[in-house]
């Protein structure tokens, strides 16, 4: 039990990390809250995997707490949560699928750790994907990689969005996919097909990543366009 908690901490840590860096959002500035939240997180996933033995909730559910998290925890609008938490799950999914089919070209680790909750494997594949997850997100803190168009928290709930705007309808668009994606891996998690499993995460967050880049390319041109009227009215 120790152990997976522990390890579903900072695994929970990994993804929430993973989240925030890819768009640059803070995450010291909300260290107590994230602690909590995440040792909220490993618990809760302890008592759905094996004290309730309802695995297969365990991913669903825990996408609606980061969601939550992020909206209610950060002050983060709910369609910017959601679609932050799906990108960082479906990025971390692909992380800990490729280190899987690593492990399981060198013979170290086979299919059957698909399915299990527990164990010496569980623990391995656990923490290669925690540990690379971490080194990802502080090259990324380093080298200030990431995306920039979401502003820094807290966000402004005063003003009504639309969100089948031209802005917005790409979030509810990778929303979904990324929702879908969650209900997919239950299926290929437990019948144990990790490779479509790693092409389903990787093109999950490509579509998130296609959306933020055009956002990010948006509003560079939208700043040089204001750049160059003010410069030409002058």
């Amino acid at each position: 039990m120790v152990i997976y908690i522990i390890l579903g901490f900072f695994d929970a840590l990994a993804m929430l990390l993973l989240m925030l860096k890819l768009y640059m959002l803070p995450f010291r500035a909300y260290g107590v809250k994230i602690t909590y939240f995440v040792f909220f997180i490993s618990t809760f996933s302890y008592m759905m995997r094996i004290t309730l033995e309802s695995p297969k909730l365990d991913l669903p559910l825990q996408y609606i707490f980061f969601v939550l998290f992020l909206r209610f925890g950060m002050e983060l609008k709910v369609h910017l949560s959601a679609f932050i938490a799906g990108a960082g799950i479906s990025a971390y999914a692909a992380i800990q699928m490729a280190i899987y089919h690593l492990f399981h070209f060198f013979d170290v680790m086979h299919i059957s750790v698909m399915q299990q909750n527990e164990g010496s494997m569980v623990y391995l594949l656990q923490s290669a994907s925690i540990l690379i997850t971490y080194a990802i997100g502080f090259v990324l803190s380093i080298f200030d990689y990431g995306f920039s168009f979401i502003i820094r928290p807290p966000h402004d709930f005063l003003t009504k969005e639309n969100y089948l705007s031209s802005t917005n309808l790409p979030y509810l668009i990778g929303t979904i996919i990324s929702a879908f994606m969650i209900c997919m891996t239950l299926i290929l998690l437990y019948s144990s097909d990790p490779t479509r499993l790693l092409v389903l995460a990787i093109l999950t967050f490509g579509v998130s990543y296609f959306f933020s880049i055009r956002r990010e390319r948006g509003d560079i041109r939208a700043v040089v366009e204001a750049y160059r009227a003010k410069h030409k009215s002058s």
